[in-house]
């Protein structure tokens, strides 16, 4: 009988610990996706990386947004992505885009390409902060 209860135990402490690691990656408006906020309603970040190249004197000379959608509406989309550089006086530096991409139902997107990543090579560019990615569907 003590095994029948000890085996109960673990299972479902088993299953209260597999469950508790089940946390959905939601759209994001705030900047706790290194510094990556997304402004949209067709789709949420799968994954999100802001990354600054620099030259070999250290010097910035572009920043990178990558960037993976989930798509969240119950049809194909259509969409054209932009990203606008921001300081952190929350000014903007720049606007790039549009990228376009087509995402499947239900889809999320698997890997890096060149549809996934806006650069900004601008005059301003060492004081980016933060970058804002629009997602609009296309008519």
């Amino acid at each position: 009988m003590k095994k029948v209860f000890w085996s109960i135990g673990i299972l479902i402490i088993l299953i209260v610990t597999f469950l508790s690691g089940c946390q959905q990656e939601g759209t994001t408006t705030d900047k706790n996706l290194h510094n990556v906020i997304l402004d949209s309603d067709v789709v949420e970040l799968a994954y999100s990386l802001l990354s600054f190249n620099k030259d070999d004197l250290g010097i910035i000379i572009s920043v990178e947004v990558q960037y993976r959608f989930r798509n969240v509406v119950n049809r194909t989309i259509d969409v054209n992505v932009y990203a606008e550089f921001y300081d952190k006086d929350n000014n903007i530096l720049a606007k790039e885009g549009p990228k376009e991409i087509i995402i499947p139902k239900g889809w999320t997107e698997q890997g890096i390409s060149p549809a996934n990543i806006i650069t900004y090579k601008g005059e301003n560019v060492a004081r980016v902060d933060y970058v804002k990615i629009i997602v609009e569907e296309k008519n």
